[in-house]
């Protein structure tokens, strides 16, 4: 069994959420944890599982009808991003133990985890050769980065640079700490280094076209997205990114089709569709479709579980198209915009 799987155990959770890219390590090392039904990737509860990583409702779903002691979210963290945003932002769970590849958190806002739980970590890779140790690094920094520990993660980013500090992986590594500091420049700069290493470095090339975007560079972060896209075209994290550098570059009819690819995606996987019929809503009004923008509004708003500051912005959103299509004093009566 994995170090990371034996951590699990020693908790002693009997409910345990996993992610997608966990459910594979599960039953190649672990398939006693899983009921016999949940041994496939088929099951529709691995499925919602999975789905739940992009899906904070589904999340708060599940976990109220299994009470889950222990969270496993293995693999990239931009492919759970919205679930640890989530976590961050409601702080009813515990980070637990961080290791190159995977994030474990235990229900409670109590943290027991601290530095030398994470200079441990990094010690179990002292023996590895100095590329592969600066990986394991850069990657343990990279997590710590997702799950908000950013004094943490430059600590570990500082130790991975020393060893390998032209390595890709630490260059992009470097990027994703800069993103999250709001240091746009910084984090271009540490995307191109990564990329005169390893032309094609995806991590890379996503913190670069971020980083763009954020400096408002649209109409250069919209080629890298485009490229992006192109080699994962339903990846609904990529597929949300480039609608919404499309809207910045003016192409909104680029914009409406991926949000409805988004929307059909959702629909079918059982997640939230209403933050996405609140951008097609705004990307509808854009080009003129006034009516149609209105019909999104009011779908998303129809959501009995839309976040409160998610329906304050529909609501105004939704007024300013209405307003837009019947200024007073047109003798039109106004339609509410919720029922």
């Amino acid at each position: 069994m994995t170090p990371v799987l034996e951590h699990v155990g020693r908790l002693g959770a009997k409910k345990v959420y996993f992610n997608g890219v966990a459910f594979s390590e599960l039953v190649k090392e672990a398939p006693d944890w899983l009921s016999a039904a949940d041994r496939v990737s088929s099951s529709e509860h691995v499925r919602a599982m999975a789905q739940a990583a992009m899906d904070p409702k589904l999340f708060r779903q599940l976990d109220r009808q299994e009470r889950f002691e222990a969270l496993l979210l293995v693999g990239d963290p931009m492919q759970f991003r919205p679930l640890m945003e989530h976590l961050l932002k409601t702080q009813d769970w515990a980070l637990d133990r961080v290791d190159p590849w995977s994030l474990v958190y235990r229900r409670g806002s109590t943290e027991r985890f601290t530095m030398e739980t994470i200079w441990k970590e990094v010690g179990r890779w002292d023996k590895a050769a100095t590329p592969l140790r600066a990986m394991a690094v850069a990657a343990i920094s990279e997590r710590l980065v997702a799950a908000g520990r950013l004094e943490a993660a430059g600590e570990l980013l500082e130790v991975a640079k020393k060893m390998a500090p032209s390595s890709a992986p630490v260059c992009a590594a470097e990027g994703w700490y800069r993103l999250a500091r709001g240091e746009w420049k910084q984090a271009v700069a540490a995307a191109d280094k990564a990329l005169s290493r390893e032309k094609r470095f995806r991590p890379a090339i996503s913190v670069k076209a971020q980083g763009l975007y954020f400096s408002r560079r649209y109409a250069e972060a919209y080629e890298l997205s485009r490229d992006l896209l192109e080699e994962a075209p339903r990846d609904p994290v990529m597929l949300f990114m480039h609608a919404k550098i499309s809207h910045e570059v003016r192409a909104f009819q680029e914009e409406v089709i991926i949000l409805r690819q988004l929307i059909e995606l959702a629909t079918r996987e059982k997640r939230s569709t209403s933050w996405y019929e609140v951008y097609l809503g705004q990307a509808l009004a854009t080009t003129g479709k006034g009516e149609a923008a209105l019909l999104s509004f009011d779908k998303a708003l129809a959501d009995p579980d839309m976040p409160a500051d998610q329906r304050d912005f529909a609501k105004s959103a939704r007024a300013k198209v209405q307003l837009h299509l019947h200024p007073p004093g047109d003798g039109w009566t106004k339609i509410p915009a919720e029922r």
